[in-house]
């Protein structure tokens, strides 16, 4: 089986010939394991393991959906901040050896009413660009081997607290109810209109279409599960909905412990699980398989928060086989619980890939 034949049987919730792989890591830890690996500038440690990847349709173009008015007017004049379509401005901030991007204006802060959210200049769909194909590009050759994920569209959770912050979305979500579902509401009426053209201008190219919103933390929900049905999973239907009729499936990234709402997922059209953060509360990884491996496939489990920083080699390899064994072997794509971090030893990543290669392949046989 090639990378994408192996990464569809596994979503599909089948035995692949190996267990699948991938790699994701912060940029200060790469440049780690690449000077450690010995890789030259430029060099993948992704392909230095020979892992399997998704592949985003905006590389393949040269380009990604654009807003370039908005995208102008959002310049900030300084590489360290960055202002999105939706007017949400991020600063560049160091925290020990890690460099990222922290909220430091909600636009709509200071919104009262039901009419001030109207009144916000929302961004619109046919504003955006969508890049034609290159002369010549031939997409079925081009995907022969790729799996397609496209993360451009959903976040029905992430930018509306982005757009009131976060301390203000969680007041208003019991206080003025109808606030956040102006502002949910707007955000979709952009993101929805925004991925029906993406499927149809490119037909047949998605395999995925993704969200990253996360709805949990270490012990338990953000906010109930009765708010979250009401207020955002019914936007993360209609978007699922929509894919599912172009023949993409349905992929979310939900850090934390949201055992309670993964039912609330599936029901809305999730079909692959990432990062199945396993050192959370109640996201014992048997419990995980035997409730939903019928209707998910897992993606992530391998523990950034203990075993990859701080277990021995010997650790590191045992919890890649007690996770292939659990959550495989269909069903299962095997990755770090979140980005590896620079505070990774090189010598657990050598450790983790070398028996994700060895025993996936060895279990599937």
């Amino acid at each position: 089986m090639n990378n994408r034949e192996i990464i569809l049987t596994a979503v599909a919730r089948k035995k692949p010939s190996r267990i699948p792989y991938t790699y994701s890591a912060t940029e200060e830890a790469d440049k780690k394991f690449r000077k450690y690996l010995g890789l030259e500038p430029g060099g993948s440690v992704a392909d230095y393991f020979g892992c399997n990847s998704f592949s985003s349709l905006w590389t393949a173009l040269g380009a990604g959906p654009s807003l370039p008015a908005r995208r102008r007017r959002g310049q900030a004049g300084d590489p360290n901040v960055k202002i999105d379509i939706w007017g949400c401005r991020r600063e560049m901030v160091t925290v020990g050896n890690v460099r990222y991007l922290e909220l430091t204006n909600a636009p709509l802060a200071s919104a009262e009413t039901v009419a001030d959210v109207e009144r916000y200049d929302w961004p619109r769909a046919d504003e955006v660009v969508l890049p034609d194909a290159p002369e010549n590009f031939n997409m079925v050759e081009w995907k022969a081997g790729k799996v397609v994920l496209d993360l451009s569209c959903l976040c029905p959770f992430g930018v509306p607290w982005s757009m009131l912050g976060m301390e203000k979305m969680m007041l208003e979500l019991g206080l003025n109810p109808a606030l956040v579902e102006a502002v949910v509401a707007n955000v979709e009426n952009y993101t929805l209109e925004l991925l029906k053209r993406i499927l149809e201008k490119y037909p047949d190219a998605i395999d995925l279409i993704g969200c990253g919103d996360d709805y949990g933390t270490q012990r338990g929900l953000l906010i109930g599960r009765e708010m979250i049905d009401r207020f955002f999973m019914p936007s993360l239907k209609r978007h699922y909905d929509l894919a599912r009729k172009h023949g993409a499936r349905g992929y979310h990234h939900c850090c934390g412990a949201i055992f309670e709402i993964i039912p609330s997922l599936i029901a809305a059209g999730v079909e692959v699980l990432n990062p199945i953060q396993t050192s959370a509360d109640g996201m014992d990884p048997e419990r995980l398989k035997k409730t939903f491996g019928q209707q998910l496939c897992f993606h992530g489990g391998i523990d950034i928060q203990q075993t990859l920083v701080h277990g021995t080699p010997d650790a590191v390899r045992a919890e890649v086989r007690s996770r292939m064994e659990t959550l495989g072997p269909g069903g299962y794509i095997l990755a770090p619980s979140h980005n590896l971090q620079a505070d990774t030893p090189p010598e657990n990543l050598v450790a983790m890939y070398t028996e994700a290669r060895d025993y996936g392949l060895k279990i599937c046989k």
